[in-house]
């Protein structure tokens, strides 16, 4: 089950932060690759056909999750640019907000 994990950092931070996504989901990518790349690379045979072609959804699946990660990145880094170069545009789509409670006489 994925479920969205949402926290804050400081405008001076997203970058880095960024970075560190980028670099442990790379990083992921790449240990799951090895095994992946270990029987896709081995010989093709009637006993192993099974194995292969299990090898080779698991490896797409991984390559999804992956891309997933860097359209989330992108998204994120573009919100990033406009927030700090877009400013003005970026006013209209503030939340709306609410009026204090009036107390009633």
């Amino acid at each position: 089950m994925k479920v969205n994990i949402s926290y804050s950092v400081e405008l001076e931070e997203v970058l880095e932060n960024v970075r560190h996504l980028f670099l442990k989901s790379e990083e992921n990518l790449r240990d799951e690759e090895e095994h992946f790349v270990r029987v896709l690379k081995g010989e093709y045979n009637d006993e192993n056909l099974g194995e292969v072609v299990k090898t080779i959804h698991e490896y797409k699946e991984t390559l999804a999750k992956f891309d997933l990660k860097l359209g989330e990145m992108t998204n994120i880094l573009m919100g990033y640019y406009q927030l700090k170069y877009q400013p003005e545009q970026m006013a209209g789509q503030e939340a709306p907000h609410e009026e204090p409670n009036k107390e009633e006489e």
